[in-house]
């Protein structure tokens, strides 16, 4: 039952430029909460702490809190579908949630011993998920379908955004771990906190029944074909970044520019892979609202993901390496943005979008751990890296064909 259909006004047809970009500085602030930890902090703390065995205590933090993470998901976003209260359903949790990230950020960086450590992320990817899982919740809510392609576009510059706080700044406190770790909480409550205090949400429907963790909204063709299609196409991701740089050290002389070491390629494929996908999720969000269909966006997304792999592999040198992640960062923004957008539009029950996204967030969570696993294997059998990402690639392909195969429009 949608608000409407209960006796609430419907949601407006359009919304100001202030709450998408609000929305947008919300979304960013979320990333800088867990971007600078993972792909910086993290690896810092377990280094000072695991010593030789920082690699496997890192593996450990990360693995649990994935598992964490995704399971949060589900349940704060279904906790937020139930929540009734003068000041709205996602934006109590919103707010807890970021008070929540600072006393987690606090536990890190006190954090001594591999169990402290190990706590401490678990409590972090609870806290993150307080505050996430209802602030994605707002697309459903309260955008309608002709801006949700837009807001989607100003939701994926988070993740860009994160990275530059990340390298920017974060990275350049090295050595002062408590400043590094401030300096996150600081980001995440002035970028968030504007925003959830001038929220005003629609009316909620009545109250439900009863509070269900499940996964029935895979019983709907549209929503499953949208999971397993992303699914596929995040275990795509999830190879090209752990794996490029890897990839780098591996090619014969010769293969890069000449007086360029392999940090200096790496950094510049990088920043151009970022600023396509950037770019690539802007035009593929309005592109998508202007046309109103996403469906071929996403699948033109994955496929061009899936030449991409395949083009690093056949042309494994410079300008080659260029092209091909720039390729890949302009399918990867499309694909991001505009299945983003899809899935806001299809809900099997838009009373339960906090659960039902939680749900779209395992096709997101698992592969960081899946697909560094199935490479894993292929590696051990004795196929070299090439193989990974012609796996990789094969999946990207696959994750178009499943959503070509639906046959509901998006």
């Amino acid at each position: 039952m949608t608000d409407a259909a209960a006796g609430a006004p419907p949601p407006p047809s359009h919304r100001s430029r202030w709450f998408v970009l609000g929305y947008g500085a919300a979304q960013t602030g979320a990333f800088i909460s867990f971007i600078p930890l993972l792909t910086l902090l993290l690896p810092e703390k377990a280094g000072v702490i695991g010593g030789a065995d920082k690699a496997l205590l890192l593996s450990l933090a990360a693995m649990l809190g994935g598992l964490t993470a995704a399971a949060a998901n589900v349940m704060f976003g279904a906790l937020s579908d139930r929540t009734h209260s003068r000041f709205g359903r996602r934006r109590p949790w919103i707010l807890c949630g970021v008070a929540a990230v600072a006393i987690s950020l606090t536990l890190l960086a006190l954090a001594r011993s591999p169990v402290q450590l190990v706590l401490g992320v678990i409590v972090f990817q609870i806290a993150v998920n307080v505050l996430y899982a209802p602030l994605t919740a707002l697309v459903p809510d309260m955008v309608p379908h002709a801006q949700k392609g837009l807001i989607s576009a100003w939701a994926g510059a988070a993740l860009p955004v994160a990275n530059l706080f990340t390298a920017l700044v974060v990275s350049r406190l090295a050595g002062w771990t408590g400043a590094q770790f401030a300096v996150v909480g600081v980001a995440v409550a002035v970028l968030i906190v504007p925003f959830a205090v001038r929220l005003r949400e629609p009316p909620a429907a009545p109250r439900q029944a009863s509070f269900r963790l499940s996964l029935t909204a895979l019983r709907d063709g549209r929503f499953r074909a949208l999971f397993v299609s992303r699914l596929l196409a995040e275990s795509a991701v999830a190879i090209n970044t752990l794996y490029l740089l890897y990839w780098l050290l591996g090619l014969p002389g010769g293969a890069t520019p000449a007086g360029w070491s392999v940090a200096d390629v790496f950094a510049s494929l990088l920043v151009v892979s970022t600023l396509a996908a950037t770019f690539g999720g802007f035009a593929g969000g309005a592109l998508s609202d202007r046309l109103r269909g996403r469906r071929g966006f996403v699948i033109a997304g994955s496929a061009g993901m899936a030449l991409a792999l395949g083009l690093m592999v056949g042309w494994s040198a410079w300008p080659g390496l260029l092209a091909a992640q720039l390729l890949f960062g302009l399918s990867h923004g499309v694909h991001a943005t505009t299945v983003a957008a899809m899935t806001a539009e299809s809900l099997p029950d838009p009373t339960r979008a906090g659960r039902d996204l939680g749900v779209m967030n395992i096709a997101i969570a698992v592969p960081q751990s899946l697909a560094p696993a199935c490479a894993a294997v292929l590696l051990a059998s004795g196929l070299p890296l090439s193989a990974v990402f012609m796996a990789a690639a094969a999946a990207a392909l696959a994750a178009s064909l499943v959503l070509a195969a639906a046959r509901r429009r998006g």
